[in-house]
């Protein structure tokens, strides 16, 4: 039997995703709930996401800016037993909601899907590669690899802390200390967008190649200054420099 499933969708900007995603998510077997936080106050989104709402059950809320904060709206709307939060760039399964219920009924409170990219070259498959394997290994999940909790955990959490960055990464640390992340067999392709837009010229042709390994690299050492304790605010100035 399939648990009652809040998907929550942060999105700015993001019309041509928006009917991408309502797409892909119209063919997905028992889906209870798909909340939309705009913090862009789009009004295609909004009216687009208002008409489809007839076919699925679809809700639309404003936000002030900023993904964890948006996040945390969309689940203080939230009914399900369970939430999972997903990027509107993202593509799922059709059995999302059976394979995440089958989870949660044994026992997983934490989880995230088993990501690919959608560009095939190779920089990307091992990006793909590398990001379920810390999954697995380091039990560390990021937002690109859909992330879902039981309504209980992410109440004991607190939700994301609403910083500029590294939502995601700070929840996965902190979820490590009272449960073990779990990545289930459920495919997630992803846009590979982040990796080589707002790199100058390397965004384009071969170069781009050049502009996914720095932002390797640099998410790398992102990481690294965040454990060591350097504020968010001042990594997200370096990451969008």
């Amino acid at each position: 039997m399939s648990k009652n499933i809040s998907i929550v969708i942060p999105i700015y900007n993001e019309f041509e995703n928006v009917k991408k995603i309502i797409d892909n998510l119209m063919y997905l077997e028992d889906v209870y709930e798909v909340i939309f936080v705009d913090s862009s106050n789009d009004d295609k989104s909004k009216s687009y996401i208002e008409k489809m709402s007839d076919n699925i059950n679809l809700k639309y809320i404003s936000s002030e800016k900023g993904r964890a904060l948006q996040m945390n709206s969309g689940y203080k709307e939230s009914t399900g037993d369970v939430v999972f939060f997903l990027h509107c760039d993202s593509i799922v399964e059709f059995d999302l909601i059976e394979k995440i219920s089958k989870a949660v009924e044994d026992g997983v409170e934490f989880g995230c899907l088993s990501i690919y990219f959608d560009d095939k070259r190779l920089l990307m498959k091992i990006c793909g590669y590398q990001s379920r394997k810390r999954a697995v290994k380091r039990k560390i999940a990021f937002g690109d690899q859909g992330m879902f909790f039981t309504r209980e955990l992410f109440d004991k959490l607190g939700g994301f802390k609403e910083i500029p960055i590294m939502e995601d990464y700070d929840i996965s640390i902190r979820a490590k200390e009272v449960t073990s992340l779990v990545q289930i067999d459920s495919k997630i392709i992803t846009s590979s967008r982040k990796y080589y837009l707002g790199k100058g010229i390397f965004n384009k042709g071969i170069l781009s190649c050049i502009g996914i390994l720095l932002t390797m690299y640099e998410m790398q050492v992102f990481q690294k200054q965040f454990r060591e304790g350097v504020s968010p605010e001042e990594i997200v100035k370096k990451y969008y420099k």
